[in-house]
């Protein structure tokens, strides 16, 4: 069999992600993407011609050409347009999907939520991301995650071999590099340190409700549970209002400089969800020096380590507890800052993008999937 000269080989990024709202998906793809284009990684980036708009990110990818192809949105055009304009190239797929035809490609693969907290999607979410990410394993595409978590789960509910996965990290540079926006806090009568900041969506694995007794403990010392985030439709099961914390007030969706000046300005940050494939917005605490106290789950252990409080996800009390011990333990917050600011020297965009790129060229050195052995593939990195 004659072999593919990959030298020239063009590599094609699917932007998706430029058609959807802002979220840690999307957050990733835009960082990713533009860090490998200032490495000159990719070649062009390919969009479908319809969907929400995704504000400026294409800004961010420099000099890239941005082609707008085909027809429809969604995963119609993934899944019949994108391998067919790619196909003289590999393909990198940053959120989740991918083409079950492609030839070449690699995709990022976040988590595995749909099957490890099923009650917090849809049904027809669950049986097209089960049928679709089943098949790029069974197709031998090469998975990147984001967590060594990520990866365990990869391989218990895909049944992908440990080879085929690999695990780079992200970064919380990005918040820093918008100007703190410091109107929201008077917008939303918000002091200094008498605040303490929770970001996500009113969805079930997120667990605001388990905040209902640490929002009236902190109005009964004159403070404020502040939560940023906005409802989200359609692929996620919604809570029902009635149990979220009373005691709280709703930012609703904020700009990422204010979510900088919120963060700065918290006496704490605290993430109470149940599952998670990484823990981004953890990482943008400690970004901005806030303290975090976390859910007592694998992946924040794995990312916050000794940079974080941990409370049991179920506990309302463990929650209201280790929020107290911020505000009452002379130097805790100090040390949670410090060691938040060691934790980051391991999650950057930089060293992600780095990662990506390598395992760009790997591919396009190698066979395509559907004719390669699975012994053939590269170990983990």
């Amino acid at each position: 069999m004659a072999t593919h000269d990959a030298r020239g080989l063009p590599v094609h990024l699917n932007g998706r992600f430029l058609r959807q709202t802002l979220s840690g998906v999307q957050r990733f793809a835009i960082e990713i993407s533009a860090g490998l284009a200032r490495r000159g990684a990719i070649s062009d980036i390919v969009v479908p011609p319809s969907g929400a708009e995704g504000g400026d990110a294409a800004a961010e990818l420099g000099q890239v050409p941005v082609r707008t192809v085909g027809f429809g949105r969604g995963h119609l055009w993934e899944q019949t347009v994108l391998p067919w304009v790619t196909s003289d190239g590999l393909l990198v797929n940053l959120g989740n999907t991918a083409p079950l035809l492609a030839r070449r490609q690699i995709v990022v693969i976040h988590d595995c939520g749909w099957a490890s907290v099923p009650e917090a999607y849809s049904a027809r979410f669950r049986a097209i991301y089960r049928v679709m990410q089943a098949g790029l394993v069974a197709r031998r595409v090469r998975i990147v995650t984001v967590s060594e978590f990520s990866r365990r789960e990869i391989m218990q509910h895909l049944g992908a071999p440990a080879g085929q996965v690999s695990v780079i990290p992200e970064g919380g540079e990005h918040i820093r590099a918008v100007p703190a926006d410091h109107t929201v806090l008077a917008a939303n009568d918000l002091l200094p340190g008498r605040y303490v900041l929770v970001v996500g969506n009113l969805v079930a694995h997120k667990n605001l409700r388990i905040l209902a007794k640490l929002g009236q403990a902190l109005e009964a010392r004159g403070c404020v549970l502040a939560i940023a985030g906005a409802r989200r439709e359609g692929i996620f099961q919604q809570q029902g209002g009635e149990d979220m914390p009373r005691a709280a007030r709703y930012l609703g969706r904020v700009s990422d400089g204010a979510l900088r000046a919120l963060y700065e300005h918290a006496a704490c940050f605290v993430f109470p969800s149940r599952y998670e494939g990484f823990g981004l917005p953890a990482v943008e605490a400690m970004a901005c020096a806030c303290p975090v106290v976390a859910s007592d789950i694998p992946v924040l252990r794995e990312v916050c380590g000794e940079a974080a409080l941990f409370a049991d996800p179920f506990s309302q009390e463990a929650f209201v507890r280790q929020v107290l011990r911020v505000f009452d333990e002379d130097g805790l917050a100090g040390r949670l800052r410090d060691a938040g600011a060691t934790r980051l020297l391991r999650y950057n965009w930089v060293q992600a993008s780095a990662a990506m790129a390598g395992l760009i060229d790997a591919a396009r050195h190698a066979a395509p999937a559907h004719v390669r052995h699975p012994s053939s593939m590269e170990p983990s990195t």
